[in-house]
């Protein structure tokens, strides 16, 4: 399996995922070009892909899908509630042989040739949205970002990746204390907001203890938080656990407008 965010933050979010011959986008966030200039930097042809895979129907994860969509014949995956919010949008015509829908209720299995997708509902202020685990039989690697607060059945899916992208979105006293609306503030800090970096930090524990080896911190506010603080409240959550960070875990920063890491499993 090959895993690499290739856009993560307030310019869009994607992320690639390969095995076999299935080759996966979870969310198309940036621009069309966007994303096909990261594809081709990772050294992945865009004409290549095979499926499309949404989380939710905010702009920063749905913003490239019709073009993808249209241009490379592409089947999107996304849940019921998910598909209702992009057919009002202004996503363009998606031909109705492209929209794959499923129900988020109690979660499920999506068959993407070389990738199995399981589905599972995540606490987020847009409708019907999910987390993704893709398993290629040998490596698994889930999300779980755009999250309030994190839920019992996250924990079960979760468990046992051997690689996660992780929301660290905000920093608690940066976002207090910033310029943005009170209406705006309450609603990142809600239970169906966005996960701030001590309580990434938090999870990052759980997770390591249940398998995970490898922890991608992403969607990073670029107005209430930076790269160096959502690692250091991670890094120290992970060392306070007693978690090794030369053998037990590595953890990655993702990039705002360029690919990431590759990681080869």
């Amino acid at each position: 399996m090959i895993v690499c965010p290739i856009l993560s933050g307030s310019s869009g979010n994607a992320t690639y995922v390969e095995s076999g011959s299935s080759r996966v986008l979870v969310d198309a966030g940036g621009t069309g070009i966007a994303i096909e200039t990261n594809l081709r930097q990772i050294g992945v042809d865009p004409r290549s892909l095979t499926s499309l895979l949404v989380t939710h129907a905010h702009d920063d994860h749905i913003r490239g899908l019709g073009v993808l969509s249209r241009r490379y014949g592409l089947p999107i995956y996304a849940s019921e509630g998910v598909w209702k919010q992009i057919e009002t949008g202004k996503l363009g015509r998606i031909s109705t042989r492209f929209i794959k829908r499923f129900r988020s209720f109690n979660g499920g299995v999506v068959d993407l040739g070389d990738l199995r997708a399981t589905y599972f509902s995540t606490p987020h202020d847009s409708y019907d949205s999910v987390g993704y685990v893709l398993d290629d039989g040998s490596a698994k690697f889930g999300i779980a970002t755009d999250i309030g607060h994190v839920t019992p059945n996250m924990r079960e899916r979760l468990s046992g990746c051997d690689v996660v992208l992780l929301e660290a979105n905000y920093d608690y006293e940066m976002l207090v204390n910033g310029s943005y609306p009170y209406p705006l503030k309450q609603r990142i800090l809600g239970p169906e907001g966005h996960l701030d970096n001590r309580d990434a930090g938090k999870f990052a524990v759980e997770l390591v203890r249940n398998g995970v080896r490898h922890l991608f911190l992403g969607h990073l506010s670029e107005n209430n938080n930076s790269q160096e603080l959502a690692y250091r409240a991670v890094r120290d959550a992970l060392l306070e656990a007693g978690v090794d960070l030369d053998k037990d875990c590595d953890v990655y920063m993702t990039r705002r407008y360029e690919p990431s890491r590759k990681l080869v499993l």
